[in-house]
C-alpha cells in the first residue's frame, strides 16, 4: 500500500471527486485488462481524487480473488501514484481480510469496506 497515513488519505480524496470505473469484461466473461486500462487513462484526464477499482459499481462481487488481484494491480498501475486507489473488499470477515491483503499485495491505497449484506438475502 501506499506511504499516505489514513488521515492524509482522507484528505487527498476528500478533494475532489471520486471516481468508480466499471470492470470491464470481455465476450467470455474474462477481465478486459487493456480496455480497463484506457477506462482509467481517459478518467484521469479529468483529475479524480480518488479512484475505487473493483468497487462498489457490481462487479466486486462477480470476481475471483486472482481477478480481483488483476484489477487492482492494473488500477495502481494505470493510475502510476497520480491518484489513491482504493479497492473494494467485502463478504464475510474472513473473505474480507484475504480481498484486503490482496489490495494490498496489489499495491492500493486503501480499501472500501462493503457490508455484507449487499449480497446477502434473509427470510424474515
Amino acid at each position: 500500500m501506499s506511504s499516505l497515513n489514513p488521515s492524509e488519505l482522507a484528505k487527498r480524496i476528500g478533494e475532489g471527486l471520486l471516481s468508480f470505473p466499471v470492470t470491464h469484461f470481455t465476450k467470455e466473461f474474462n477481465f478486459d485488462e487493456r480496455a480497463y486500462r484506457d477506462h482509467i487513462s481517459w478518467l484521469l484526464e479529468y483529475k479524480p481524487a480518488g479512484l475505487f477499482a473493483a468497487g462498489g459499481t457490481g462487479e466486486f462481487f462477480s470476481l475471483t480473488l486472482n481477478e480481483f488481484s488483476c484489477v487492482v494491480r492494473a488500477a495502481v498501475q494505470a493510475t502510476a501514484g497520480r491518484v489513491p486507489v482504493l479497492a473494494g473488499c467485502g463478504y464475510g470477515t474472513a473473505m474480507a481480510k484475504e480481498f484486503a491483503k490482496a489490495a494490498e499485495d496489489a499495491g492500493a491505497d486503501g480499501i472500501l469496506l462493503l457490508p455484507p449484506y449487499l449480497v446477502n438475502s434473509e427470510v424474515v
